[in-house]
């Protein structure tokens, strides 16, 4: 697809859309052409930046994690 900056301005939704196609988009300008890709976004977990330093340590998390000995609530 090519178009200019003036049309990207307007129609930037159609443009858009025919990046994320797959489509080469060239922007033409006064200085030079420009290209439009798009990138997919990637693979995101819950834990994201975290990955890999968390271990199992097989701990039942719903049940109490410290000995009934270890309770001493006060006020």
């Amino acid at each position: 697809m090519q178009t200019n900056v003036s049309t990207l301005l307007r129609e930037f939704p159609k443009v858009k859309r025919a990046a994320l196609r797959g489509e080469r988009v060239v922007i033409q300008t006064r200085e030079g052409n420009l290209l439009l890709s798009a990138e997919s976004p990637p693979d995101r977990t819950l834990l994201g930046s975290m990955r890999g330093t968390f271990t199992d340590a097989g701990t039942d998390l719903s049940a109490p994690t410290l000995p009934a000995s270890a309770w001493n609530p006060s006020l």
